[in-house]
This record gives structure tokens, C-alpha cells and sequence, in this order.
């Protein structure tokens, strides 16, 4: 008797110890609205507008790149007097549509080590004085900034690249340039060479005018071009990331400006560079000295690195380790950590959802790109899609919790539907941004929760 007691009890403790095992391992039943955990992923998104950004018609051995970039001659653009070579500069852009390869340029009228002039000849002819210049151990003529001729020529150009280009949805961004060595607005070692403060201005003012709604980034070289374009809404190039020195130099210039720039300009506006050293500076940069890049990088909010950099090759696993790292940190990152909203609905009312999203990125989205609100049915089908009044561009680097509300159609079926957001593209109207989740189902659209329609 007392063994058959032990024994009862023994079936007890064990009964017990086996539905509390289960009671933690078992999520709700999958047909039930909210039933799904949003999880976070560690994986490399090739989201655009960030990342790595190679040169046009270059390829990253490793990752899969939505940006490149390129520097353009004026005179191979404007061959003669309001003639323009769109086709030379569009070379080797390739069909974005299917890539989603966006492209960024900049213009220069003087590129040391290419054994060329590149102010157009044509205007050399009209009488714009050319002057030598030695840097780096490089020889070559620029041309007079400060002449009127160059200038009037200059704004007639700008305003043509405007008139094409603007409203161009492959381009991802305008580098300014034009002026000084590369269009990286800096004499280096021959400051015989400088434009006034007028000049200047006047070659800012024609990128502005030409360019209204294409983001801008500026070399940060001069500090009065800096001051004015960031004043004017524009974004910052730190064209030599890689060593202390360098790095400390970027901050210094800066702070010079203005001791809240670093502080300030990201939120609003694209900051990006290149390496020194090009690829051997970028390997260097990556490796030896990945963590005081990497740290400076999130001190100042890097949204995307190139052309310098933008194709490095691994050397080994740990450099591959420190590029992926790189990659998820550069811009931004947004995931899901919890969506709430009514258990169940009657179709044709309005569904109140809020949304908690985490941005581990260093910057944020720069562009108005909607969060819509899809259902499907069990077989995946859409069955209802509507943009949010969400403004994801808010989303700095940290935690937010955002309140979106849509009305559903009325012809929806009662049933169970899944819920999933998906942030579109609207040249496309597609898709087009991965959160770092779970719950992809193969258009970018990610499952949330899931709703009872009565």
C-alpha cells in the first residue's frame, strides 16, 4: 500500500513538473489574433540608401551594394557650349529598376593624376585663364574660379545636370563639387589657386537652385561651404576616414564651424566618406584599425562609405566579422519589437494599431517612404493594403513607439487574417526596406499579428 502511495505521488510531482515545462514552451495557438512573436535576426540587409557604395560599374565581392557612385569631367559632359553628354555620364549605371543600384555623383573641373584638362575647351577658348597646380606629386591646370566667364558657364551647366537629373529616381544623391581639386572643394599645397567667398557662394547657390529636392552632400574641406551648405538643409563627405589623425581632423573642422555640427546635421541630412589610402587604406581601416573607425563612424553617424572602401575584399574570417558589423551599424537598422491593436474588428471600421520600433542603426531614414498596413488571408493572398501617416524619417537611433490608425474596406469576409507591415518604395510602390526580423514572407512584407475580422 505504501508503495502504490509513493508511487501515486511520484506521478504527481512529475505530472506537474511536466505541464509547467510545457506552459513555458507553448505559444498561443497560430489561429489566434496576436498570436506571433516578433523575433530580431543578426543577418546583413542590403537595404538602400546605405551601406557600402563602390564605384559605377564596379561590384563588392561580398555584399550586395544599393548605391554607387561616380566623379564626372565637366568637359567630357559639355563637350560644346549646350551640348550635353548624358549618355557618358549615365555609362555604366546598368538598369536600376532590377538592380536598385541608386547612383550618386559629383562634377569636377580639375582631377590631379589623370593627365587631362577637364574644364571644357570650349571655354578655355572663350578666354577663362588655366592655371598650373602640383599636388601629390601630380601636375595639371584649373581653371580661374573667380572669372565671370567660368561662373555664367558653370550656372548654365549646373542648371542643365538639374533639369535632367533632379527629378531622376536613380539618383540617390548630389555630391557637390565643381570646385577645387576633384570637386572636393580644397587647393591642397597651392592656395594661390582659391575662389572668393563670393565665387563660392555663387557655385553653391547654383547646386541648390538646380537640385530643390535631391539630397546634398558637401566635402567638408572649406568651412565656409560646409557652414553654408549644412545651414541650407545639405549633408556632410568626410572624404579621408582612417586614422586618428584624420578623424580628429574631420571633428576639429567641424567644431570650428560650429561646435554643435557633429551633433546636429546627421538627423537631418546624409553623412558619408570615403577612405584614405583608397583600397589599401580601406583594408587598413578595416582591420587594424577597425575600432577607432568603427567608433568614429558612430560618433559621427555614417549613413554609407565609398567610393574609397565601397568594394573591400575580406581578408580573412575576422575582417569579414568586422565588415558585417560595419554594415549593420552604417545608417539605419529598424526592428520590430512589438505591435498591439484590437483582438478583433468589424470590417469597415477603423483599426487603431500601436507600434514599438527600434532603430540599431547610427542614422536615420532620410526619405518620406510609407510604413503601410497589410492583411492576407490563409492563403497569402492580399486582401487589404494602406498606407500609415507614420513619418518613419523620425526614427533616430533608439526605441519608438508610433500610433497609426486605417480603416478597413467593408467587403472584407469575416475571418482570421495576418497582419504585416511593410515600408514601400513609391517609385516603385512596392516593398522595398527589410526590418531585422522574422516574419519576411519573400515581398518584405513581415508578419505582426493577427486580426478577427466579425
Amino acid at each position: 500500500m505504501l508503495i502504490k502511495k509513493n508511487a501515486l505521488l511520484l506521478f504527481i510531482v512529475l505530472s506537474a513538473i511536466t505541464a509547467n515545462h510545457c506552459s513555458e514552451e507553448t505559444t498561443k495557438p497560430e489561429d489566434e489574433p496576436g498570436a506571433v512573436k516578433l523575433v530580431e535576426i543578426d543577418d546583413v540587409l542590403p537595404n538602400p540608401f546605405k551601406g557600402f557604395a563602390p564605384w559605377v560599374g564596379d561590384e563588392n565581392p561580398v555584399y550586395e551594394c544599393k548605391l554607387q557612385q561616380a566623379t564626372y569631367s565637366w568637359r567630357d559632359l559639355e563637350p560644346s557650349k549646350g551640348q550635353y553628354d548624358w549618355q557618358k555620364l549615365e555609362q555604366g549605371w546598368g538598369n536600376i529598376a532590377v538592380t536598385g543600384k541608386r547612383v550618386g555623383f559629383r562634377i569636377a573641373a580639375a582631377i590631379p593624376g589623370s593627365g587631362r584638362v577637364h574644364t571644357p575647351q570650349w571655354l578655355i577658348d572663350q578666354g577663362v585663364a588655366m592655371r598650373s597646380y602640383s599636388i601629390d606629386g601630380e601636375t595639371g591646370l584649373a581653371p580661374d574660379w573667380d572669372d565671370a566667364k567660368f561662373l555664367a558657364a558653370h550656372h548654365d551647366f549646373i542648371m542643365a545636370l538639374g533639369a535632367r537629373y533632379d527629378q531622376d529616381n536613380r539618383v540617390a544623391w548630389i555630391d557637390i563639387g565643381s570646385y577645387g581639386f576633384w570637386g572636393e572643394w580644397h587647393v591642397w599645397m597651392n592656395e594661390s589657386l582659391a575662389a572668393t567667398e563670393a565665387t563660392k557662394q555663387a557655385i553653391l547657390e547654383d547646386y541648390f537652385t538646380a537640385f530643390p529636392t535631391k539630397p546634398k552632400v558637401i566635402a567638408f574641406d572649406d568651412d565656409f561651404a560646409t557652414k553654408y551648405v549644412t545651414d541650407h538643409g545639405g549633408g556632410i563627405r568626410d572624404d579621408c576616414l582612417g586614422e586618428k589623425e584624420s578623424n580628429d581632423w574631420y571633428l576639429e573642422s567641424l567644431t570650428n564651424i560650429d561646435p554643435a555640427l557633429n551633433d546636429r546635421v546627421w538627423k537631418t541630412a546624409i553623412i558619408t566618406g570615403e577612405f584614405c589610402g583608397s583600397d589599401e587604406g580601406a583594408t587598413a581601416g578595416t582591420t587594424e584599425r577597425f575600432e577607432l573607425n568603427y567608433n568614429f563612424i558612430k560618433q559621427t553617424h555614417w549613413s554609407f562609405i565609398g567610393s574609397a572602401g565601397g568594394a573591400i575584399d575580406p581578408q580573412n574570417a575576422t575582417h569579414r566579422q568586422n565588415l558585417d558589423k560595419l554594415l549593420k551599424t552604417l545608417g539605419y537598422r529598424f526592428v520590430l519589437r512589438q505591435v498591439t491593436h484590437a483582438a478583433n474588428i468589424t470590417a469597415g471600421q477603423t483599426l487603431n494599431l500601436t507600434i514599438q520600433v527600434e532603430n540599431k542603426g547610427v542614422a536615420p531614414f532620410y526619405f518620406a517612404w510609407p510604413l503601410v498596413v497589410y492583411l492576407t488571408d490563409s492563403d497569402g493572398a492580399v486582401v487589404f493594403q494602406q498606407p500609415t501617416s507614420i513619418d518613419i524619417r523620425s526614427w533616430l537611433p533608439g526605441v519608438h513607439t508610433v500610433n497609426a490608425s486605417v480603416t478597413l474596406a467593408e467587403e472584407i469576409p469575416a475571418g482570421s487574417y495576418d497582419v504585416k507591415l511593410a515600408i514601400h518604395d513609391p517609385v516603385s510602390g512596392v516593398p522595398a526596406i527589410m526590418f531585422a526580423n522574422t516574419g519576411n514572407d519573400g515581398h518584405k512584407r513581415y508578419l505582426v499579428s493577427r486580426l478577427l475580422i466579425n
